[in-house]
């Protein structure tokens, strides 16, 4: 890398740097490299880049020797179309392979599976299903062996992802035409240079791709907004909210307090009112009330506080005590009286009684009592004695006595303390009043029926004669606290009466919705708290996302790529695609590589007529001509720097005429000499021409054989007869089949026997055919073959006698029977062991000797 270079790289951000040093210092990026850059990458968008060395040795771009890779075999298959061998596929040592398959066999799913695991072009990557006959979905897997620098690797493949190890499999199959003929794409070859271009630009997109996901992965939490706070300033707000919304902003628009609750209540019971005049009036009158049963309560709390009672309570202990006083005196005073009771309150009254009807009827103008001569009693009209006159006096003075004075002022005091108590209203009473107020709720008239209780109580106390003072005396509050809710709806009635007389003035129901919904939003919003903070979140990663997103642009890396590969690559291709159509004898067709464009760091070309304004070469050229055209560009694409990976072809041929087939197997078997070449084909004529063409390029061809069985496809058998040599056929049907069959005649009889005894006739009936074809006329003239070979052959067919062509007849003849269908009027016996031992021996006598057989002179 030039100073140039260096230069030019130090320009782009840090983190493509040091993906450039550990590129260059470690080789391709594994998973959490990706992660590490991406991680850096977002970094660097924070102006947060670490304090690592960035520096790169300027001897990197030194040649790398490259590696030599071969596929061994292919097994443990599940889950891949209807691929399920028991068998592996081992594709041997051979340099050049064919796998035959009939239709259906198998092929296909080998080459897909292959395209998967080596990491084919994403154009030309075949989806890989499921056996979709079967009902139950298995895993993908399959386990692939091969050899890196002569050293055995496996690679267990879990349905997912591809092997790097293997990377360097070339594979073509009928989807490759659609890459150059129909689409663009990158060449597979760069020098070191521009791979490193090619490289960096994927490390790009991988992370270019991680910063995706991760940007996927951030969706807003935040529901969508009810259409019932659409328009309302938080909606507006929510809206434009961004990257850069401060907390106190979320918190301004996002905090709903008990007051806003009740303010909303408010306002919405406002709107909901019809008549606002009519409920102003009904909150008046409620208010009217409720104020009426707080001043009530507030009378009672008063005169039955604790001072209150405390002063009732002395007043009537000063009574009792001035009454006790009274009777002591009046007891010392009547100590004589003959009668009890004298001096009790009903004594006192009978005596009023009686002083009262002295005064107004007995003895008017008459100090009472009258005892002067001749006096009488008021009460039983007898005659006064001396004792009696005595007695009435020292009456009068008890009653006018300074004690019984006292007592009677301080008993008038305390009737007029106690009847001054109000009448304390019952619970039904009160509930009736706080209905009227519109209080219903039993939180307050539930406290308000046990005060009022305890009122009741104390008076009925403080009325009774018992002189319990103690117990009378109860601290009641002045201002419970259902009182005091009495007066916060009182005043919350005033407010709304006011507020209701505004409304029907004003008619501001407008401005009412508009703060309802403000409010709403304020609420809805509070509930989403957590999830607005977290968009703010969101919105702050995205845009450092994309931040770092812009510095994953391969703008410059294509740029510059495209530059140098004007010298490095395009010229180079375009040669490789005209040399090979020429190898193919397809120069006539006219058609042209051109470079179309450098896209991501990708220099992409394209297959155009020459001469022709008409560019869609897919509806000009005929299918085998598109073939050739295709194969010709897929060998231009893989066919040159150190790649010396393996060939994979799916029926390459397909669509070719004779003259096409030829060339293009006389390539593969060219290409086979210094790298291996595998084919999968149905076509038996291949199998001939690979080991013509095999032999004269000098390299080892090899034949496996693949068929469908009961449990799936691809199983790997026997190679079929007619590529097999005819003595090594005969002799496995000797040595192998026939002992078997002998064993099932032994064992199980005739009929058991039959089928195994029909398969052997039909083996030995293709044989015969090969025998004449291979040995009888020395392959002079072969079936799969255009050519007419006598080059040191054709003197061989002077070997051949009438007795041969008896023989041969004879033999045909018999075993063609076995092959037709037979009448059920005249069925033919299937020959027993013994007889097929007679004739199988006897081809073998036959063909030894015939090998041995020395042209005669006169020959």
């Amino acid at each position: 890398m030039g100073v140039s270079m260096m230069e030019w790289l130090a320009k782009r951000p840090k983190w493509i740097q040091f993906a450039a040093k550990q590129l260059l210092e470690l080789g391709e990026p594994n998973y959490n490299m990706i992660l590490e850059l991406t991680r850096l990458c977002k970094q660097e968008a924070n102006d947060e880049f670490p304090n690592i060395d960035l520096k790169i040795p300027e001897s990197v771009f030194s040649s790398r020797e490259s590696e030599d890779i071969r596929l061994c075999s292919i097994s443990e298959t599940s889950g891949i179309n209807k691929l399920a061998p028991k068998t592996p596929l081992e594709f041997g040592e051979s340099d050049i392979v064919v796998v035959y398959g009939r239709n259906g066999s198998g092929k296909s799913g080998y080459v897909r599976l292959l395209k998967h695991v080596c990491g084919a072009r994403d154009k030309i990557l075949d989806k890989l299903y499921n056996n979709v006959f079967a009902q139950e979905k298995k895993t993908q897997e399959a386990k692939i062996t091969f050899l890196k620098n002569n050293m055995l690797k496996t690679y267990e493949w879990t349905g997912q992802g591809s092997c790097e190890e293997i990377s360097s499999v070339n594979i073509f199959d009928d989807s490759f035409g659609q890459v150059f003929i129909e689409g663009e794409d990158e060449v597979s070859y760069e020098p070191p240079m521009l791979s490193f271009f090619s490289l960096l630009t994927e490390i790009c997109k991988k992370v270019e791709i991680k910063l995706e996901e991760e940007e996927e992965t951030l969706k807003p939490k935040i529901p969508k907004l009810p259409k019932e706070i659409k328009g309302s300033e938080g909606a507006k707000w929510l809206e434009e909210i961004s990257a850069v919304t401060t907390p106190e902003e979320i918190e301004s628009y996002s905090s709903f307090t008990k007051e806003d609750e009740e303010k909303l209540q408010e306002i919405q019971q406002r709107l909901m009112e019809q008549s606002p005049a009519d409920k102003a009036e009904k909150l008046k009158s409620k208010s009217t009330n409720l104020d009426n049963l707080i001043q009530e309560t507030q009378k009672h709390l008063d005169e039955l506080s604790y001072e209150n009672c405390h002063r009732i309570v002395e007043v009537k202990r000063k009574a009792n005590s001035k009454k006790t006083a009274a009777k002591t005196a009046a007891k010392k005073a009547f100590n004589d009286s003959k009668l009890e009771g004298i001096g009790s309150d009903v004594w006192k009254e009978m005596w009023s009684a009686a002083q009262k009807y002295s005064n107004e009827y007995a003895c008017r103008d008459k100090n009472f009592p009258f005892i002067e001569d001749g006096s009488v009693c008021v009460l039983c009209h007898q005659p006064l004695s001396t004792e009696a006159k005595e007695r009435f006096i020292s009456f009068e003075e008890y009653i006018k006595g300074e004690t019984q004075k006292r007592a009677e002022e301080a008993e008038n005091e305390k009737e007029q303390y106690i009847n001054g108590l109000s009448e304390i209203p019952n619970p039904d009473t009160l509930k009736t009043k706080a209905n009227a107020s519109g209080i219903e709720g039993q939180e307050i008239i539930d406290p308000m029926i046990e005060t009022f209780t305890t009122l009741q109580q104390i008076k009925e106390k403080l009325q009774s004669s018992d002189d319990h003072s103690d117990e009378v005396i109860i601290a009641i509050s002045q201002n419970p606290s259902w009182l005091e809710e009495m007066r916060n709806i009182s005043t919350q009635y005033k407010s709304l009466a006011s507020k209701y007389t505004e409304d029907y003035k004003q008619d501001n129901r407008g401005k009412l919705k508009q703060i309802s919904q403000n409010l709403m939003a304020k609420r809805w919003m509070t509930n989403y708290k957590k999830e607005i903070y977290e968009e703010t979140s969101r919105l702050q990663n995205l845009q450092q996302i994309k931040k770092a997103k812009r510095t994953t642009s391969s703008t410059a890396l294509s740029r510059k790529k495209g530059e140098l590969a004007e010298t490095h690559i395009t010229d180079a291709f375009i040669q490789r695609f005209n040399n090979e159509l020429n190898a193919f004898g397809a120069s006539h067709l006219k058609v042209k590589l051109v470079k179309s464009k450098v896209s991501k760091g990708s220099v992409l070309h394209t297959i155009k007529l020459d001469g022709v304004t008409q560019n869609n070469i897919g509806e000009i050229l005929s299918e085998g001509e598109k073939r050739i055209v295709s194969i010709s560009a897929f060998l231009a694409d893989v066919t040159i720097g150190n790649n010396s990976g393996p060939f994979v072809f799916d029926d390459p041929i397909s669509s070719l005429d004779q003259c096409y087939e030829e060339a293009v197997v006389q390539r593969l078997c060219a290409l086979s000499s210094d790298r291996q070449v595998i084919i999968f084909t149905h076509r038996l004529s291949f199998l001939g021409l690979v080991q013509d063409f095999a032999k004269k390029e000098n390299v080892k061809p090899g034949t496996v054989a693949i068929r469908e069985e009961s449990w799936g496809t691809g199983e790997p058998g026997d190679i079929p007869v007619f590529a097999k040599k005819p003595d090594k056929v005969l002799n496995n049907l000797i040595n192998e089949f026939l002992p078997k069959a002998k064993n099932i005649y032994d064992k199980y009889g005739r009929e058991s026997y039959e089928l195994h005894g029909k398969s052997l006739c039909s083996e030995f009936r293709i044989l015969l055919e090969r025998m004449i074809e291979h040995e009888l006329i020395s392959n002079v003239v072969e079936r799969y073959k255009r050519d007419i070979n006598t080059k040191g052959k054709i003197g061989n067919l002077a070997k051949i006698s009438k007795a041969d062509c008896d023989y041969f007849d004879q033999l045909m003849t018999k075993y063609s029977r076995y092959e037709h269908s037979q009448p059920f009027e005249a069925p033919i016996s299937t020959p027993d062991p013994s007889e097929l031992e007679n004739d199988f021996c006897g081809l073998r006598e036959w063909h030894s000797e015939f090998k041995d057989r020395q042209l005669s002179a006169q020959a």
